[in-house]
């Protein structure tokens, strides 16, 4: 619709604009195919100009404001000692700092390329005939390969000033088991380009000492939606691993804390919403180890790594642009500290000690002489409760009824939360069963059906795609097929998707009864297998499932509709009085009034002819809106249907307001007679 379309172009001018004044624009590539979505850029750091980007968004879903981001800064430094640079200035020690508080390090790294190769290529889906679009993981951003490991990956490469290529591949994975993590192979090679032409060697012959590899990230739980409630980030961190007894090769994660009684006057952990209790911000992000070379010359995973774990607020983190010297940042990153985290260094995670806690992990010292590498391989992850149990548990609590495990209120709360780090330390053991499996040994879910074609009708939505049945396991080259299941998720496709219906067998049709006009209908239709080619996965023998976030309409709603009226005899308004009641399901203040035009602003006119132009006036005549039926702007709006939705906003780009409104309808039918005309009043109390 024309307020969602202004938004968006809004959110390419704002990139156009801020990356123009740079002295080079970043490439991107997102993983949107699991429960984790990701961005990744050609410099490996997040620029703080891109506002269109996931940033490990978990459950993915907004393509638009990417709400549920759990990551708001990732940087990467590179130190050395005793080194020449390429102006032969010498340097006792010295940091390539590409970290995010250092104005996107644009003097010290250089973008090269990024590409990303995909087993199976994003299927087609229509809606009211017309072509999804996803604006950051469309067909045309990948190339299809049958030679990667994983279902998609991502391959990034940039030089930097101390004449160290880095080389990123991300892999993500469609299995049921797997698609909640997103691995990260780095390798970084003595190649002594310096700037952002690979064919040139600045730094020919050099060998570097000490070098030291550190990665930062700040992570913030649902960091888009429940800290604006309380303008507070209010989070402990924890380091698990290099202790007596882990078995993780080591993981940081980040939860939500409770904020102090002048930001809100309740238990906030998990940052309930005031309105409907729902849980913001129930995630645990985390970054784990994998794998880090002994030496450019051994191979093999040196457990005593990473050398250095320090975490410290974003106000003090260092970086040059902050003043700090080059020594202060390479002790920063050799200094040997091993943190368990904030927990116990302070009273509150809001507390200026530990608010806004930053990871800086580092992994060395190395010496990397001309032409060697080191590999270094980490992944993110997140764990959380359901979002359908976010919403009702936290509509329990709000409520007073919730109960856990024996516990009632908020203690039940915190409890229930709590088990988001069970999950989380679930997906941790995944993906190690998954490194040390080998990528490419997974057994593999079949494809996501292509060509789904979403129609509404009068009182039902259609629903067709294309066979799956003869494409053979990716692994073994055997035909396992046996079936598909179609999911549905009403009013938003961000809402919780139940599934509606399963089909054994190689059905490719179907029609949902079970719909109400008006309402808006979001879809997704998955393959399954028979699990006899699952024999390596971490549950042998289990039927595997293609992902639901291949062929879900996102941009579209289906809605069924009655057919136009031949007369304007029966024209009203619903709801009317139009009240608010609160928020849609599942939504939230903070999103919803990101997320333009707001779900639960919208009214119908109904019992439309089929051409129709509607005008909304005060109760002083003064013109506020006109509404045009079908609605070019809006893609929900159907030809030939009796109705037509708008969301209170006025041709001025205003909200109306409480009060008493006329609406005056002229109307025609499909070969553009005219059918009269008609007018009346509607309501809206808030």
């Amino acid at each position: 619709m024309v307020v969602r379309l202004k938004n968006f172009v809004l959110l390419l001018i704002l990139i156009i604009v801020a990356t123009s004044s740079k002295s080079f624009s970043q490439a991107t590539k997102s993983h949107e195919i699991g429960k984790l979505w990701e961005t990744m850029f050609s410099s490996g750091s997040i620029p703080s100009y891109a506002p269109l980007q996931n940033q490990m968004t978990y459950p993915g879903g907004d393509y638009r404001t990417m709400t549920r981001k759990n990551l708001e800064g990732l940087g990467l430094w590179i130190g050395t000692a005793n080194w020449t640079d390429k102006l032969n200035v010498f340097h006792s020690n010295y940091v390539s700092e590409g970290g995010f508080e250092n104005n996107e390090a644009f003097e010290f790294v250089y973008p090269i390329s990024i590409r990303k190769r995909v087993r199976n290529r994003l299927p087609n889906v229509t809606v009211n005939k017309i072509l999804e679009e996803r604006f950051l993981d469309t067909r045309s951003s990948s190339s299809r390969s049958s030679s990667i490991p994983a279902d998609e990956v991502i391959e990034s490469k940039w030089a930097t000033n101390v004449g160290v290529n880095v080389n990123m591949f991300s892999y993500a994975l469609a299995n049921q088991n797997h698609n909640s993590y997103i691995i990260r192979e780095y390798i970084f090679t003595n190649d002594g380009n310096a700037d952002d032409d690979p064919n040139t060697i600045e730094l020919p012959d050099q060998n570097l000492t000490d070098v030291y590899f550190g990665f930062q990230y700040l992570l913030i739980p649902g960091g888009d939606r429940g800290h604006q409630i309380v303008n507070q980030n209010d989070d402990w961190a924890v380091y698990y691993g290099n202790q007596d007894g882990d078995t993780l090769r080591g993981l940081y994660y980040v939860y939500d804390g409770n904020a102090d009684a002048d930001h809100a006057d309740w238990d906030d952990i998990g940052d309930p919403e005031p309105t409907t209790g729902e849980f913001l911000s129930p995630q645990y992000p985390g970054f784990g180890i994998l794998h880090a070379d002994t030496s450019p010359t051994d191979n093999n995973d040196d457990r005593n790594q990473p050398a250095t774990v320090n975490i410290v607020p974003r106000r003090i983190m260092k970086s040059y642009t902050k003043g700090n010297t080059e020594n202060e940042l390479y002790l920063e990153m050799s200094s040997g500290v091993q943190s368990n985290g904030t927990v116990g260094d302070a009273p509150t995670p809001y507390d200026p000690l530990v608010q806004t806690p930053v990871l800086l992990m580092s992994f060395g010292p190395y010496n990397l002489n001309f032409g060697e590498s080191v590999r270094i391989v980490l992944y993110e992850a997140v764990g959380s409760i359901s979002q359908k149990l976010a919403i009702t548990a936290g509509n329990e609590w709000l409520n007073g009824t919730l109960e856990f495990n024996g516990k009632t209120g908020d203690e039940a709360k915190n409890a229930l939360l709590a088990t988001g780090l069970d999950s989380l330390l679930r997906h941790a053991k995944n993906v190690e069963y998954a490194w040390n499996l080998g990528l490419e040994n997974l057994p593999t879910p079949p494809p996501a059906p292509d060509n789904f074609k979403i129609s509404p009708g009068p009182g039902k939505i259609d629903l067709e795609w294309e066979s799956v049945a003869e494409e053979e396991d990716w692994l073994t080259k055997v035909n396992d097929f046996a079936g598909y299941k179609l999911y549905r998720a009403e009013g938003s496709y961000t809402n919780t998707y139940q599934l509606i219906a399963t089909f054994n067998g190689d059905t490719t049709n179907y029609t949902d009864r079970d719909v109400q006009r008006g309402k808006k209908y979001y879809y997704a239709v998955t393959a399954f297998d028979d699990g006899t080619q699952n024999t390596t996965g971490i549950n042998p023998g289990q039927s595997l499932e293609s992902s639901q976030y291949y062929n879900r309409n996102f941009a579209v709603a289906a809605s069924p509709f009655i057919g136009a009226s031949k007369t304007l005899d029966s024209v009203y308004v619903v709801p009317n009085p139009y009240h608010v009641q609160g928020l849609a399901y599942g939504g939230s203040v903070i999103e919803d009034y990101t997320d333009v035009p707001r779900l639960e602003d919208k009214i119908g006119f109904v019992g439309l002819p089929a051409k129709a132009i509607i005008r909304i006036f005060t109760m002083h005549g003064d013109l506020l809106a006109t509404v045009h039926h079908p609605n070019p702007d809006n893609p929900n709006s159907v030809p030939e249907s009796a109705d037509e939705e708008w969301f209170q906003i006025t041709d001025y780009w205003q909200t109306i307001k409480s009060g008493v409104y006329v609406y005056y309808v002229e109307g025609w039918d499909l070969e553009g007679k005219p059918v009269g005309s008609a007018k009346g009043k509607f309501v809206i109390i808030r």
